[in-house]
């Protein structure tokens, strides 16, 4: 289940592990983007801990088990999409794209993200 909008509690195994996870919306951006705070249940206590994931628009894949991050502003005009893995309960990068509109072309030109 993809966590796109606003949802205030969502439950879902967001580090891969197959135990069931939540999440807690925390802010609305602007456009589409959404940050929302991650517990990931430990089974050796049995309580959830913040997983510390940041970023912006996850979309978790459960197939893949990976998670893609959307990051859009200034009216789509500079766009970041990275695609990560999770490691040891931390989001690896796995692939990082960063894309700005170029009006002369009308079209996106990749940049360097940093």
């Amino acid at each position: 289940m993809p966590v796109v909008g606003i949802n205030a509690i969502q439950a879902g195994d967001f580090n891969f592990d197959g135990l069931e996870d939540f999440s807690v919306f925390e802010q609305s951006y602007a456009g589409a983007n959404t940050s929302s705070l991650y517990f990931l249940f430990d089974k050796k206590t049995g309580k959830f801990f913040n997983s510390g994931f940041e970023g912006t628009t996850f979309e978790f894949d459960y197939e893949k088990k990976l998670v893609y991050e959307h990051n859009s502003c200034c009216m789509n005009t500079s766009v970041m999409n990275a695609t990560y893995k999770v490691v040891n309960n931390k989001l690896v990068v796995v692939e990082k794209k960063c894309l700005e509109y170029d009006e002369a072309t009308e079209d996106y030109k990749e940049i360097n993200c940093d």
